[in-house]
């Protein structure tokens, strides 16, 4: 006679926690509003730009100027959007801790792993999805607004491509990392202010200091930024080998949170 096993394969009970972990993060009204606050950025700045840029033909200002575009001036909103997925990020992730939810979530898996692959997983994919959607949804609107103008604007559709794959992989990466770091600190002030600091406060105050500016470009903002914009920077990093040290960032992140996850108590 043999016996039957009761582990659950792999495989289904990482898709039962992604499944889980959408329902969690979708029923709260904050979080939907955060990601809708994100898609909306991307999407109404392009189109704020648009009309600045096309308003420009009846300045005096700018009289007998050339008004041209370029569609990754439309990506710079991608910018302000990570802040509010990495908020987001962080209250999904911290807010298991603060209300308790956590150890109901992890009674229900028989590892600890599962878990956290399957948060960073869902919300991956949502900050994949938010800029993606919103960098298209920011040049189509560019291109409505901007047709039929005197403004020089002619994007290619493998270049708005491109930028709407790489802003979504951007804001993907950066939900990865904040799920990291908020799942290390497990407390919602201080994970803000980690996340925060890294992306928003470290890169500027890095490339200020001499000596060491050049470091600044291996902060998670500024080389990951290499895929949507052409800022030019000291060790002008290649768009692929930034968005490498950005997932490199991420990765490690959400690594430390592994083992800390399995070294306390939930």
């Amino acid at each position: 006679m043999t016996r039957r096993s009761t582990l659950t394969p792999a495989r289904p009970l990482l898709v039962g926690a992604v499944a889980a972990e959408a329902v969690k993060l979708w029923t709260l009204l904050s979080h939907r509003m955060l990601a809708a606050g994100a898609l909306l950025t991307i999407i109404g700045t392009g189109a704020l730009l648009s009309v600045s840029l096309r308003s420009r033909l009846a300045d005096p200002r700018f009289a007998g100027q050339t008004i041209t575009a370029e569609p990754m001036q439309f990506m710079d909103s991608v910018l302000w959007a990570q802040i509010v997925v990495a908020v987001l990020a962080v209250l999904a992730t911290t807010g298991e801790y603060t209300s308790g939810q956590a150890r109901l979530s992890l009674l229900a898996l028989p590892t600890r792993s599962p878990w956290l692959a399957a948060k960073a997983l869902v919300l991956a994919a949502l900050g994949f999805l938010t800029g993606a959607i919103g960098a298209a949804g920011s040049l189509g609107l560019s291109m409505l607004i901007l047709a039929g103008s005197d403004v020089v604007y002619a994007p290619r559709l493998e270049e708005s491509v491109a930028l709407a794959l790489g802003s979504g992989a951007y804001l993907a990466a950066i939900a990865v990392l904040a799920t990291g770091l908020a799942a290390a600190l497990r407390h919602v002030a201080g994970a803000l202010t980690a996340v925060l600091g890294l992306l928003v406060v470290a890169p500027p105050l890095v490339s200020s200091i001499p000596g060491i500016r050049e470091a600044a470009d291996y902060t998670p903002t500024y080389a990951g930024r290499r895929l949507i914009s052409d800022l030019h920077s000291v060790a002008q990093l290649d768009p692929w080998t930034g968005f490498g040290v950005l997932a490199l960032w991420a990765v490690v992140a959400l690594l430390v949170a592994g083992v800390l996850l399995h070294l306390r108590d939930a």
